[in-house]
């Protein structure tokens, strides 16, 4: 599946949401080829199928037969967490990161302060989840650029990583919303 161009004003308009999210910006001399493609498309599915699990939330049920062992699930469910917190905290100690920086992500791409210039490629690195070490990375093109931000669109990506990033962009953004509803702004 092919990424239409559009406007860098339709980066801005699509399903996104905004994060602090530690962020690299390498610049490419040349077109990433399609071996190294195929290989950050499979690294992007893994990446965002762990944030995709680390996100996901349980309901509980209302079958009264089952809430014991919702409960001892949610009680295993909440060890488990601790534990991939302590182990992405104690790899982030370990590795060499960026401090976060803002970050408006939609499927389409990026909006994010840099001294990047328009039309520049380069690869674009981010950290969707603290818990995850392996960043996020696909190539992009600098589209548009409005003082100090770089509004990157990403290359055309495969069906399986356009879905996947989709969905999350998707379900961080509804969360996003929720939480305006729920703070009453």
């Amino acid at each position: 599946m092919t990424t239409p161009e559009l406007p860098a004003a339709a980066l801005i308009g699509a399903p996104s949401y905004e994060a602090a999210l530690p962020l690299v910006w390498t610049p490419l001399a040349d077109s990433v080829g399609g071996l190294r493609r195929e290989q950050y498309n499979d690294d992007n599915l893994r990446v965002l199928a762990a944030v995709a699990v680390l996100d996901e939330t349980r309901t509980p049920s209302a079958n009264d037969e089952s809430s014991a062992i919702d409960a001892e699930i949610g009680r295993l469910n909440q060890k488990l967490n601790l534990v991939i917190d302590l182990l992405g905290f104690l790899v982030a100690q370990q590795a060499a990161t960026r401090p976060p920086a803002r970050v408006r992500l939609s499927w389409q791409g990026a909006v994010f302060a840099g001294p990047q210039a328009l039309g520049e490629t380069g690869l674009l690195s981010l950290g969707l989840h603290r818990g995850v070490p392996q960043p996020f990375i696909w190539p992009a093109r600098i589209s548009h650029v409005d003082g100090e931000e770089r509004h990157a669109r990403f290359a055309p990506f495969g069906d399986a990583l356009q879905t996947a990033l989709e969905r999350h962009i998707f379900l961080r953004h509804r969360r996003a919303i929720a939480g305006t509803r729920r703070s009453g702004g």
